[in-house]
């Protein structure tokens, strides 16, 4: 649709996960400064675009690569800004990058849509091991605590990988048991 843009703020993933080619096919993560974003969200604007999409493979691990303080959150703030901007949302998320910082911008920035796509992949530690996904389900589920503390609005959208190599009908139920 005309008023709506998507707009790449990275390339690349630094992450290992194992069933994944991104990073050997995109390389390293190499963000995009805030100022060359804001500028190229504005020249979208004034061509009529009021909905804006931000995109990265680990969009909320955006800035790691710049200066300490580039973070997505300071990014969604910048943007938040532009009065014309109606709506922004950004896609995929990693558990592991999911701050209280961009909770907080999750929950106070009200043009920021109320929407989360974020991955636990598997309910099985011992799944997630393999994936090699840093995390566990603990630490899955205790930043969607964190997450929904914060901002009780949030719709959550996730992935699940089934079927994934030595998967178990235990590993199996522990992933139907997280959906639920």
């Amino acid at each position: 649709h005309r008023s709506q843009a998507w707009v790449s703020v990275m390339r690349g993933c630094n992450m290992p996960c194992s069933y994944c080619i991104v990073p050997s096919t995109r390389g390293p993560e190499i963000s995009r400064p805030i100022e060359v974003i804001v500028e190229e969200v504005q020249r979208l604007c004034d061509d009529g675009v009021t909905e804006i999409t931000l995109l990265g493979q680990t969009v909320n691990a955006y800035g790691r690569d710049l200066a300490r303080d580039v973070t997505l959150a300071r990014l969604l703030h910048a943007l938040h800004a532009i009065p014309a901007l109606r709506r922004i949302a950004f896609i995929t998320s990693h558990p592991n990058f999911l701050s209280p910082d961009l909770i907080e911008a999750l929950a106070e920035l009200p043009r920021v849509a109320r929407f989360l796509h974020l991955p636990a992949q598997s309910g099985s530690d011992r799944m997630l091991k393999a994936m090699r996904r840093g995390y566990t389900v603990a630490r899955y589920l205790a930043r969607v605590e964190q997450l929904r503390a914060s901002a009780p609005q949030i719709a959550l959208h996730s992935d699940f990988i089934v079927g994934y190599p030595g998967e178990t009908e235990a590993d199996f139920r522990a992933s139907v048991e997280l959906m639920e």
